[in-house]
This record gives C-alpha cells, sequence and structure tokens, in this order.
C-alpha cells in the first residue's frame, strides 16, 4: 500500500526584529500521495519538501534492503508482519527554482520481489557545487538534500542496509544484519543474530551488544563496543573500546588512537601495527604480531608474541609463554606455577621478569652483549664465556618442572 500527498499552503508572515525583516510566501499544490511543501524567505534559503510512505506485509524469511543517501535511517521494531517506510525529503538551495529542481531529482523505489522488499534513493543529475558554507553560526551558502528514513520492521527479518553521508540508528534485533555506512555513523542496541556484518567508513561505530559479528572500520570513530560474543574485526585509523568479548576475537588494528579490551572470555589472534592495545585479562590462549606500538595485557593464559620496536608488558602470566622481540622492552610482572614453560628470543631488548614466590623452575640463559642480573630467590651458574657471549644455568626457587629458555643479543636480562 502507497499513497502520496502534496499539500500546498497559501499564507503570508512578516516578523521584524531589531535588526532583520522577513517575508515568509508558500505555494502549495496536492496530489494523492506525495507531500509538496515550498517555503521561501527572502534573506534566508530557499527549501522544498516531499513525504514518501510507503507499506509491504511480508513473512519472517523476507529480506529488507535500505539504500540511502544524504539523510539519516532509524529503524524501529514491531510486531506487525509489515514493513513500512516513512520517508522526509528536503531541498535546500539559494534559489526557489534550484531549490524545486533538486526535490524534483529525488525519487524514492520501493518495491517487493519474490522474498525481498527493497528501498532506494535514486538522485538525478547531481551537476553543479552542493553542500553548506557556514560563517560564524551563520549559514551563507546552502544547495543540498536531505532524505530521512524511519522504518518500521519485525526484528526478525534479515536487514541489509547501504548508507551513504549520513547516520543509521538500529535498535535491538534479532535479525541477521549487514550494515555499510560511508560518512556516517552507526548506533546500535543488541544485535542478537550469529550473523552479523558491520563497515563503517569515516564515522562513528556504537552498539550495545552483539552475539557474534564481522566488523570492518576505517577512519574517524571510536569504535565501541559493550560486549560481544565472537569477534572479527579490522580497524584502519581509529581507536576500539571494548568492554567484553564473551568468547574468542580475531582482531587487526593498524594505526589510530589504538585498542582497549576488558576480558576476553577465549582466545585472541591479534595483528596490531602503529596502534597501542592495552587488554585487561585473557582466559584462553593469546597470539599477538605487534610492530610500532605497545602491548599491555594484565592477565594472560598461554601467550605467543612476535613483536618489534614495542613495549610488551604483562601483568600476570598464567600459562606458557613464547616472546620474539626485536627492539625495546619486555617486562613480566609475576610469571605464575601454570606457566611451564617460558622461552623467549630477541635482540636490542631490555627484558625484565618476576616470578611468583610459588614459582619453581630451571633456566638456561644465552647471551651476546648482553648483562644478566637476579634477585636472591635465584641461584645461577656461568656455565661458558668468551668475550662476546656468556651462558647461564641454574634455578629459580627451588627449581622445578617448569623450564626458562633465554636468548638474547644485546639490551639486557633481569630476574626479579
Amino acid at each position: 500500500m502507497a499513497f502520496i500527498a502534496v499539500k500546498t499552503y497559501a499564507q503570508q508572515a512578516v516578523s521584524i526584529n531589531s535588526s532583520n525583516t522577513y517575508a515568509s510566501n508558500t505555494v502549495t499544490v496536492g496530489v494523492g500521495n506525495i507531500t509538496v511543501n515550498q517555503d521561501v524567505q527572502s534573506g534566508a534559503d530557499a527549501e522544498r519538501s516531499k513525504t514518501f510512505t510507503k507499506s509491504f506485509s511480508v513473512d519472517n524469511s523476507d529480506k529488507v534492503n535500505l539504500n540511502n543517501q544524504y539523510g539519516s535511517i532509524i529503524i524501529k521494531n514491531w510486531d506487525k508482519k509489515e514493513v513500512r517506510v516513512d520517508i522526509d525529503i528536503k531541498a535546500y538551495s539559494n534559489s526557489d527554482s534550484d531549490a524545486q529542481k533538486l526535490i524534483d531529482d529525488v525519487n524514492i523505489d520501493a518495491n517487493k520481489s519474490g522474498d525481498a522488499v527493497s528501498i532506494k534513493t535514486n538522485l538525478g543529475n547531481r551537476n553543479g557545487r552542493w553542500g553548506r558554507s557556514v560563517r560564524n553560526g551563520v549559514t551563507t551558502w546552502r544547495r543540498e538534500v536531505k532524505i530521512n528514513y524511519i522504518v518500521y520492521m519485525p526484528s526478525v527479518n534479515p536487514l541489509t542496509v547501504l548508507q551513504q553521508y549520513g547516520n543509521v540508528e538500529l535498535g535491538n534485533f534479532s535479525g541477521p544484519t549487514s550494515l555499510k555506512i560511508q560518512y556516517g555513523n552507526l548506533v546500535a542496541g543488541n544485535l542478537s543474530n550469529a550473523n552479523n556484518y558491520i563497515n563503517v567508513q569515516y564515522g562513528k561505530c556504537d552498539i550495545q551488544d552483539l552475539n557474534a559479528a564481522v566488523v570492518k572500520h576505517e577512519y574517524n570513530g571510536p569504535v565501541t563496543i559493550g560486549s560481544v560474543g565472537t569477534l572479527e574485526l579490522n580497524a584502519q585509523y581509529v581507536g576500539v573500546n571494548i568492554n567484553t568479548i564473551r568468547k574468542s576475537a580475531d582482531i587487526k588494528i593498524q594505526y589510530g588512537k589504538g585498542l582497549t579490551v576488558g576480558t576476553i572470555g577465549g582466545n585472541l589472534l591479534l595483528n596490531a601495527e602503529y596502534a597501542k592495545v592495552n587488554v585487561n585479562t585473557v582466559k584462553g590462549n593469546t597470539v599477538v604480531k605487534q610492530a610500532y606500538g605497545d602491548l599491555n595485557i594484565a592477565s594472560a593464559g598461554k601467550i605467543a608474541v612476535n613483536a618489534e620496536y614495542s613495549n610488551v608488558t604483562l601483568g600476570a602470566l598464567n600459562g606458557d609463554a613464547n616472546i620474539n622481540m626485536d627492539y625495546n622492552r619486555l617486562t613480566v610482572n609475576e610469571i605464575t606455577p601454570a606457566c611451564k614453560n617460558f622461552t623467549f628470543s630477541g635482540e636490542y631488548v631490555t627484558v625484565g621478569l618476576g616470578f611468583a614466590d610459588r614459582f619453581n623452575g630451571n633456566f638456561n640463559l644465552s647471551t651476546s652483549y648482553a648483562g644478566f642480573k637476579y634477585g636472591a630467590n635465584v641461584t645461577s651458574n656461568l656455565v661458558s664465556k668468551d668475550d662476546e657471549n656468556k651462558k647461564y644455568s641454574g634455578k629459580i626457587g627451588s627449581g622445578g618442572v617448569a623450564n626458562v629458555n633465554i636468548k638474547t643479543e644485546y639490551g639486557s636480562v633481569t630476574f626479579k
């Protein structure tokens, strides 16, 4: 069901203040189911507007596809087996005739074909300059259109959104989603389906909860996620903040303001370049490739790290570790008895390892142009040395089944 309403106003209004006098004239015409409002103010923008409304009956498996530009999309859930779209379209220009041309060039294509409802904004000729100029808070020039969707639909239907130059707002939603936003922000509630794809460019992303998702984000940001089950994330030139990852995550982050995560309940696969990473807790296994940015994990289980030009800091290490580094610093505050094998290989790295009071193990250390210092709980023997190389072996605590193996060139090693 579709209806078009065109309204025409015939009115004149005059407002006077201390500095300006404005005359406003409107003309209207009505035609079934598109609404056109015409407002002209001398000394201000010319504005034209029209509205579009259409509804479609759907079942739970029908797909909904939305494609819009230069405006917003707000999606509201309801219990009806129906999709309804209300679209408000406005055109602005410095001349009445140009505003009319702009509004005439905007058309909405809304149809249902098979199991898919598709609603798309079509723009005609976009010749000439578009945009808005503001000086001292006052619009001095304007030529643009605004096309704002409000969509009412069941929350279970598969949803695809393509939005350019505008924001998308979505509440709690249980159907599969594919959301692509360019030059706009995404705000969403709980996306509880196991199939969510999110792609944001030049905007912000704020999501309360995700069951499982693939998220790609480039520029601007930040990305803010309250909680997520399983996550695959690729972020560039943005900051990322995640409170909780309930299961596992595969994260790639490059440049930007870095990554901050609270708790990860499963495994973490991380590839970070030119980005600082802060994680509070990883309960599963961690594999990290880090370059040109610091890595801080307050509590980690089993971990493998390959890092260069990065400072790596681990708070409590509650599993085995295999760490390879070139340049900068490695600090492990507390290696617990849960770590049975600790292996480090590096060049130009300052290494500081702290061992829990209950940790007991043996160590082998090979250095080249690197110093070695140790505390009272360490027993060390110099096995061999020459002008360049030294080898040490000994015990941490009373010795035992745990093994610490270190090979380093340049830099220094300290056992605390």
